[in-house]
């Protein structure tokens, strides 16, 4: 996927949370649902990727959850907002909380290739859809949390795009599994990383433990 096929909705993006001041903080979920999700995280393991990342991820929304709760959100269950990426599309199914979880996993499928252009655009344009009423300074600082296992077909353009990464826009990288395509993505994405402090990319290869990566999950987050 060509770059500046999203040229337009990520400099708009950009330009908005450069002006934000908010100390508001909105986390979203961009996750990788590509048919190598199916493989272990580990070598050796019979844990797949997806089982680790659904049970990790009930423990993150619970705990968001119970943040809201406790700064006096009224009819806010702490939903992560995710966009869904594979095979060159992706999907935007809205909020995961600890009430829908189970359902809205269940109708997740996890098969094609990996090209994670069109899930960023669309999670850049919910963010858009969701705050652009407000005025810059009162839009919340975005945190996009992208949970991957390997390199995308598109990775020269996503790494483009991280480069340009700047103002109140946050991109959090979750590499899971491990091997030739782990290590490709980790290296292209660390380079990125290494001259952009508003991109950060963490590997969970080898972990098993879903509460484990639960908890780095949130750190990325917090």
């Amino acid at each position: 996927m060509a770059t500046d096929q999203y040229g337009d909705t990520i400099k708009e993006a950009s330009v908005a949370l450069a002006g934000a001041m908010s100390d508001e903080v909105e986390p979203m979920l961009l996750l990788d649902t590509t048919g190598s999700m199916h493989r272990p995280n580990s070598e050796g393991s019979t844990a797949s990727r997806i089982d680790v990342v659904r049970e990790a991820l009930g423990t993150v929304v619970e705990k968001l959850g119970a943040e809201d709760s406790q700064a006096g959100k009224p009819g806010d269950e702490g939903g992560l907002r995710t966009i869904t990426f594979a095979g060159g599309t992706a999907v935007d199914i809205e909020d995961l909380n600890p009430g829908n979880l189970h359902e809205k996993w269940a109708h997740i499928r996890f098969e094609g290739t990996t090209e994670i252009m069109p899930g960023m655009a669309t999670l850049l344009s919910a963010y858009k859809d969701e705050f652009g009423d407000r005025q810059m300074n009162e839009r919340p600082r975005l945190r996009a949390l992208i949970i991957t296992d390997g390199e995308a077909d598109d990775t020269t353009e996503f790494a483009a795009m991280c480069k340009q990464i700047g103002g109140n826009m946050f991109i959090e990288i979750a590499l899971l599994g491990y091997g030739v395509e782990h290590d490709a993505a980790q290296q292209a994405y660390q380079q990125v990383a290494a001259i952009n402090k508003h991109v950060k990319v963490v590997s969970f290869g080898n972990e098993t433990d879903p509460q484990a990566i639960a908890t780095g999950l949130l750190e990325m987050l917090g």
